[in-house]
């Protein structure tokens, strides 16, 4: 099989505790007092940690025409699920994990997205764009419209999850910035 996907999977423990995993480029946010917070780190190529690991395994890293990393020449990312022709260069299926305890009076939601989301709005942008809806339903519409509206050309999926700082955030004097290329939108901003 030589295909794979990305994952990012969220569980809320008795309503408190928040674990995040997450293999590949989507990503988990929370946005807490408004500002957003990372609860993932992608993996690519570029992280020297992911790097390494390749190198160490046989594998190799080449750059395609746009500057962008990939393993032996195809996979933008060192952990898949899937991908099992690479698993003996580096690429590696093992989730990072994340626990974190929720404070509902400051966590508003939780943002799960795809790459066709990350590639265009950094996380603080997606975060002030959610703040402005009403409901979960429409900040996953909104967000992924604009993905698709400002160049998205990958899959632009998100799930928001509602916690109990909804609301709390609303602002209508946010602005956003979504000019970006898809060259330099690849990383955490």
């Amino acid at each position: 099989m030589n295909a794979g996907t990305t994952a990012t999977v969220a569980l809320l423990r008795d309503g408190i505790e928040l674990v995040v995993a997450s293999v590949g480029d989507s990503r988990a946010m929370l946005c807490r007092r408004g500002k957003a917070l990372k609860l993932t780190v992608d993996h690519t190529p570029e992280r020297k940690d992911e790097k390494e690991r390749i190198k160490k395994s046989g594998g190799f890293i080449t750059w395609n025409s746009l500057g962008q990393p990939n393993v032996n020449g195809r996979l933008a990312m060192t952990r898949s699920i899937g991908d099992f022709d690479l698993k003996n260069m580096g690429v590696i299926a093992e989730p990072e994990t994340k626990r974190l305890s929720l404070h509902h009076v400051h966590d508003a939601f939780l943002a799960l997205t795809t790459d066709g989301v990350n590639f265009i709005m950094n996380s603080q942008e997606i975060c002030n764009v959610i703040n402005q809806c009403h409901d979960p339903k429409e900040a996953a519409q909104r967000i992924s419209d604009q993905a698709l509206q400002y160049g998205s050309e990958d899959n632009s999926t998100i799930i928001v999850v509602p916690f109990g700082a909804w609301g709390k955030h609303k602002s209508s004097d946010a602005s956003f910035s979504f000019s970006r290329s898809m060259v330099s939108s690849g990383r955490w901003a």
